[in-house]
């Protein structure tokens, strides 16, 4: 049985609680929701007990049965958490799932979760099994478009309406991230007394909420987006973030990428290659795209580079630190300044 998040609550209500339920998707705040639902179902159904099963590389699909056919001394109904993240069943859980799907017990309910799942997922005999006892529930991020919208909806749960433009400048500010959102709203509802909320009251209530994740930076990097790594750098900046940590985190990402660039280029198969430095799926992307515009020797020749970042950031050299980050990280993007804090060829020939 599919379902869409947004109609889970009323689903459960209106069906009760089903033995399998598969949570899949990349957008953490609905994702986390769907899952709190129905644990809330089960836990209001007595099923108090709860395994969790963290489905990692070498994963003994065994300890599915397991956790199925253990009975508790305690409880006699549990919920048996299944967290697959990136990765896939293959051939031993694909069979372990179909098998749990045949013989489920009623004094279980198993919760799976994982990140988005492609066509061809939804074609194989596990997934259909899944689905035929219990219900999959694929979340989706909330386009640009369509955040506010999501926006006004959310208000009007907590009781408060709140205008198209007030509600776009929430979303300009939160930049699709719908937890930031979430957080922005609840904090609207309970400050604003009145129960229209107007552009006045987002401007003078919402702080800027736009996700200057240090991560995120660095995708951006890696994917070549010189405006975006731009304005997070100066977010970073405004927020207090020391730039040594963000340099660290730059030079962790910039050299897996080196070795996984070098392994390739020397005829591992760059799936192989991804899996064995422990990859996560939504990070690929940006990974392939900085490996796809640079060869092996040149991504080699700008490790090297960073050499005089690290030496600024120690104190060994009088330079502004921040400008030096932002040149490198443009470079590692594609994109050369024109000048730089010091001469250009002294830094980034």
């Amino acid at each position: 049985m599919r379902v869409k998040a947004e109609q889970l609550s009323s689903h459960l209500s209106k069906f009760g609680l089903l033995p399998i339920y598969y949570v899949s998707g990349d957008e953490p705040l609905q994702l986390i929701e769907a899952t709190d639902l129905i644990r809330a179902q089960a836990r209001a159904n007595g099923y108090e007990e709860r395994t969790v099963l963290d489905v990692e590389t070498g994963f003994d699909w065994s300890r599915l049965h397991e956790a199925g056919a253990n009975l508790s001394l305690f409880s006699t109904k549990r919920i048996i958490e299944l967290k697959l993240g990136g990765q896939k069943p293959g051939r031993e859980g694909g069979a372990a799932l179909t098998e749990y799907a045949a013989n489920h017990s009623p004094d279980n309910v198993l919760l799976m979760t994982s990140d988005k799942t492609d066509k061809k997922t939804q074609q194989t005999k596990w997934f259909k099994a899944l689905d035929k006892c219990g219900c999959s529930i694929q979340v989706w991020p909330v386009g640009p478009a369509q955040l506010p919208g999501w926006i006004m909806a959310r208000c009007q749960r907590q009781n408060k309406r709140i205008d198209k433009d007030a509600a776009t400048l929430i979303a300009q500010r939160v930049e699709g991230n719908l937890l930031a959102a979430k957080q922005e709203i609840d904090k609207l509802a309970l400050i604003v007394e009145k129960a229209d909320i107007n552009s006045g009251d987002v401007l003078n209530m919402v702080v800027d909420s736009a996700r200057f994740d240090v991560f995120d930076l660095i995708e951006s990097v890696f994917l070549g987006k010189p405006e975006r790594i731009a304005k997070m750098l100066r977010g970073l900046k405004k927020e207090g973030v020391e730039p040594l940590g963000i340099y660290g985190a730059l030079m962790w990402a910039f050299r897996r990428a080196n070795s996984i660039a070098y392994e390739i280029s020397r005829g591992k198969p760059k799936e192989q290659a991804f899996n064995a430095h422990q990859l996560w799926n939504q990070r690929r992307t940006a990974t392939d795209t900085l490996i796809n515009r640079f060869s092996p020797d040149r991504l080699a020749a700008l490790l090297s580079e960073s050499i005089i970042i690290d030496k600024a950031l120690k104190g060994a050299l009088r330079a502004d630190s921040w400008q030096l980050l932002e040149s490198f990280m443009f470079a590692i993007a594609g994109v050369r300044l024109e000048s730089g804090p010091l001469p250009k060829n002294q830094y980034f020939p």
